[in-house]
């Protein structure tokens, strides 16, 4: 396992880095259909919990609207003649209820032999859609939508995966007491207060190499820092209970000493709209949201 997670960290952070730096056009296109790719991948991981449980959703059609949700997101953002009134928000508000709308629907021609599981389905669906699309649409505005997006890109970075590391560092050299959270026995105190030190010194990193550049306020960014810390930690937690409730130990086996989509990106998935909001409201990397 720890092999796996440094020949990830070691391939995947250069590649990552030289992404940021160097194909930046189109308003970093190649991140944006990446994050199109995981949104893909992690509504197929999410169908599969569900169906563990016998639950069965519509894979394709969730596919088509959370990244429809995200491309219309991307579109909003290049169109530049658009009045600020609308904006994102107004942008990404405006398709997730249409969506929504699509969604339930589509169920008033639902035929006779499924009437027992729509109740069901229709709750696994608008979930799937709110967690991997509507969730997901914040990483666009991440990628694109902030003036300074190379400093947001890489804060939010820091701020995601430094947690990640610290955590599991600090848990598997200090962490002793364990069984915290019933959803996930194996997370320890020390784990829980690395990872949260862990966005508090990405903030502190991206003042010190943005602070003329976005980042000008250090006891914004750290106040930003500590809401990640804590946003973090809950959206690996809320993951954990997923695959508990399903009887998995991880989403998939796709991604090296990891296991799935969900397992390496829940937390970006799960505090993409914690960043955007908290940066917007509080001034950080000029947004205008």
């Amino acid at each position: 396992m720890p092999a796996q997670r440094l020949a990830v960290f070691f391939v995947g952070i250069p590649l990552f880095v030289f992404t940021v730096l160097s194909l930046s056009f189109a308003r970093y296109l190649v991140l944006v259909l990446l994050v199109l790719l995981i949104q893909y991948m992690a509504v197929r991981e999410a169908s599969g919990l569900f169906a563990a449980r016998g639950v069965k959703v519509r894979t394709f059609f969730l596919s088509l609207l959370c990244m429809g949700t995200s491309a219309v997101v991307y579109a909003g953002i290049w169109i530049q003649g658009l009045p600020d009134k609308t904006g994102f928000l107004g942008v990404q508000y405006s398709f997730v209820l249409l969506g929504i709308l699509v969604l339930l629907g589509s169920y008033a021609f639902a035929r006779r032999d499924r009437f027992e599981s729509i109740l069901a389905m229709v709750t696994a669906e608008l979930f799937i859609f709110v967690y991997c699309g509507v969730f997901g649409s914040f990483l666009i505005f991440i990628t694109s939508g902030f003036v300074s997006a190379k400093e947001a890109i890489f804060t939010f970075t820091l701020m995601t995966f430094g947690n990640d590391s610290l955590a599991w560092l600090f848990g598997v050299s200090l962490g002793r007491r364990r069984g915290l959270v019933e959803v996930s026995p194996g997370k320890s105190m020390a784990g829980f207060i690395g990872g949260f030190a862990g966005s508090l010194a990405a903030g502190l990193i991206s003042y010190w190499l943005f602070r003329f550049s976005g980042v000008n306020s250090l006891a914004s960014i750290l106040f930003l820092g500590a809401f990640m810390g804590i946003g973090v930690i809950v959206g690996d937690l809320v993951e954990s209970a997923l695959k508990r409730s399903a009887g998995v130990k991880d989403s998939s086996a796709l991604v090296p000493g990891r296991g799935g989509i969900l397992d390496s990106f829940d937390s970006l998935l799960f505090t993409a709209p914690l960043f955007v909001v908290i940066s917007s409201c509080i001034g950080l990397f000029s947004s205008g949201v």
